[in-house]
C-alpha cells in the first residue's frame, strides 16, 4: 500500500475547512479588535500570520483534491509546521494583551495619537493637540493610553481560542503525516 492510500483524502479536508474558518475567524476578530483601537492591545498579529494560514489552508484544499504525493504532502507539512509556530506566537501575544490592554509597541508618541477608528474619525485633531501639549508637558507617557480598551478584551480572547485550534489542526496535520509515513494506514479513499 503506498502513501496515497495511507493519506486519505477525508482528513486533508476536514482540517483543510477546518484551518479556513479557524483563519476568516482570526483575520476578522483582528480587524474588529484594530477598528476599536489600532495601537493598544495589537501587533497586527491576526493579519500577518493570517498570510501564512491562509496559504496553508488553500494548500491543504489543494491536496485534498489534486496532487496526493508525498512531495506535496511534505510541502504542506512544512506550512503547518511554520503555521503551528505562528500560532503559538499569537497565542503569546493574544494571552500577553488580554493581561494587558493598553501595552503599544509603537513609542509613546504615536501611542498616544493612534486610537480607535471612530475617535480618530471624530476628533482626530483634538487628539493631536491633547498628544503635543502632552509632549511639551513631558507627560506623554501618561497620555499614551487614556482609556483601557475593554472592548477589546472579548475579541482577544476568541482570537486566543481560535489561535489554539488552529495549533490544534496543524499539529494534527503533522500527527497523520507522520502516521501515513510509518506505514500505518487510517482507511481508504
Amino acid at each position: 500500500m503506498g502513501f496515497k492510500e495511507r493519506f486519505p483524502r477525508w482528513i486533508t479536508a476536514i482540517l483543510g475547512i477546518v484551518q479556513l474558518v479557524l483563519t476568516a475567524a482570526i483575520i476578522g476578530l483582528e480587524l474588529g479588535s484594530d477598528y476599536i483601537d489600532l495601537a493598544h492591545g495589537t501587533i497586527w498579529i491576526g493579519l500577518w500570520a493570517g498570510i501564512i494560514f491562509i496559504i496553508t489552508f488553500l494548500w491543504m484544499l489543494f491536496i485534498t483534491c489534486c496532487c496526493r504525493g508525498r512531495c506535496y504532502a511534505t510541502y504542506v507539512l512544512i506550512l503547518n509546521i511554520l503555521s503551528g509556530i505562528l500560532a503559538c506566537v499569537m497565542i503569546y501575544f493574544d494571552q500577553l494583551f488580554i493581561n494587558q490592554l493598553c501595552k503599544c509597541y509603537l513609542g509613546d508618541q504615536l501611542c498616544c495619537a493612534v486610537r480607535g477608528i471612530p475617535s480618530l474619525s471624530s476628533n482626530f485633531s483634538g487628539v493631536l493637540d491633547d498628544c503635543a501639549t502632552a509632549i511639551s508637558q513631558g507627560t506623554i507617557s501618561s497620555r499614551t493610553c487614556p482609556t483601557t480598551p475593554y472592548d477589546k478584551l472579548p475579541l482577544l480572547k476568541a482570537q486566543l481560542a481560535c489561535a489554539v485550534g488552529m495549533l490544534v489542526s496543524c499539529g494534527l496535520y503533522v500527527v497523520v503525516f507522520i502516521f501515513a509515513c510509518f506505514g500505518i494506514c487510517f482507511g481508504h479513499d
